[in-house]
């Protein structure tokens, strides 16, 4: 009876456009929060405040997101479309993880959840509730026991055949179905995501990332400066890093990704840099509006442009960059005046005069510290002082 109820759920979800589907039982994830835990105490978790000892503990718990639970029914959606053709316009540009080129995936899995959630009402008469990965379920643990793959050490869910390339969402339902068994497979001796990652923020051993110095974390879900130590390993990524997936070799020759997750045009995978900083909060919402670089919000894109022309920018560029020392924004005017003492140290743009001029008028504290060390910076390789 289970078997048969349990094909039929799953036969919903792959026609709702899951093609990735698992079942684990709705118990307490004790090894995950454990885990959790310890990296709250040990700060590894960033600014991202809302994970507090309360939120863990709840999204550890199915019987807390949904009364009565007794499954959990475990989605993926394949992520990895192959990259469109850079355009050769001579533009500095960024580049976007892949997940991030389409639609927004919350909105895509959302409309698809609902549909389960309202067939599985109408259908068994069960209770069910879903989400994806801003709601208070660890997704990732409960997606290995529900056999769709194993941790990494990079702490991605690795699935056979696809490897990292997955993104995840959860339906919690009161009908009692059968787990599926988990995958009994581990890295090995395999180190690549952890040499791979340009900030070295998967511990030694793997297992552990330090939000703190993650690159996904830096470009879109801290507020703040981004540390000044970390900025020339961000390069030109504006939003995410995809680094630690692409050295995975656990389904490394399979480029597939769901259609609504593809960039619609190439300047969705590789954004003009001056963009984000010349466009207001109008028009940054009017061209991003519907795709996950909202998350980082105007604001955010701008300061991580600068970080990126900073660090590839040509002395065409200082011009954008100037500008950005006046932007209405503390945090842009901030990795602006960092930006320019780069680009003038990498290039021999004449950029002094810029930031002196600034420095002579702001007011923020934390910008002027950035323009009176971008000063040392350009006046280095201009050799006055």
């Amino acid at each position: 009876m289970h078997g048969e109820l349990t094909g039929r759920v799953k036969a919903l979800c792959r026609e709702a456009g899951f093609p990735l589907v698992g079942v684990a039982a709705a118990v307490r994830a004790e090894g995950a929060r454990a885990a959790a835990m310890r990296a709250l105490e040990a700060g590894q978790l960033g600014e991202m405040g809302w994970m507090d000892t309360e939120w863990l503990e709840r999204a550890t718990d199915p019987g807390r997101f949904l009364a009565g639970a007794r499954s959990l029914v475990v989605v993926g959606l394949p992520a990895r479309a192959p990259d469109p053709p850079k355009p050769g316009d001579g533009v500095r540009r960024g580049v976007v993880a892949r997940y991030a080129r389409g639609r927004d995936y919350h909105r895509v899995f959302e409309s698809r959840l609902r549909k389960v959630v309202r067939q599985l009402r109408a259908e068994f008469g069960a209770e069910a509730r879903a989400t994806v990965d801003y709601g208070p379920l660890l997704e990732r643990p409960y997606a290995a026991a529900a056999g769709l793959g194993w941790l990494g050490k990079s702490t991605m869910l690795l699935v056979p055949g696809f490897g990292p390339w997955v993104l995840l969402g959860v339906i919690a339902t009161t009908l009692e179905l059968e787990p599926d068994p988990p995958v009994r497979k581990t890295c090995g001796a395999c180190r690549r995501c952890i040499v791979a990652c340009p900030t070295g923020a998967i511990s030694a051993d793997g297992g552990v990332v330090d939000a703190r110095r993650c690159i996904s974390y830096l470009t879109i879900e801290l507020r703040g400066p981004i540390p000044r130590e970390l900025r020339q390993a961000i390069g030109t990524r504006v939003f995410g890093c995809d680094d630690c997936l692409d050295a995975c070799p656990v389904g490394a020759g399979r480029w597939e990704g769901d259609a609504e997750l593809a960039a619609a045009d190439p300047g969705r995978a590789w954004p003009a840099l001056r963009g984000f900083i010349e466009m207001d909060q109008a028009a940054f919402e009017a061209r991003y509006r519907g795709t996950a670089l909202m998350r980082a919000k105007r604001e955010g894109m701008a300061r991580n442009a600068c970080i990126a022309l900073g660090n590839a920018g040509t002395r065409e560029d200082a011009e954008v960059l100037v500008g950005a020392l006046d932007d209405a924004s503390a945090l842009v005017r901030g990795h602006a005046a960092w930006a320019l003492g780069r680009l003038g140290r990498r290039t021999g743009a004449a950029v002094s005069g810029w930031l002196r001029k600034r420095l002579a008028v702001e007011e923020e504290e934390w910008v002027r510290e950035e323009l009176r060390l971008a000063l040392v910076d350009a006046d280095a390789e201009t050799g006055t002082g």
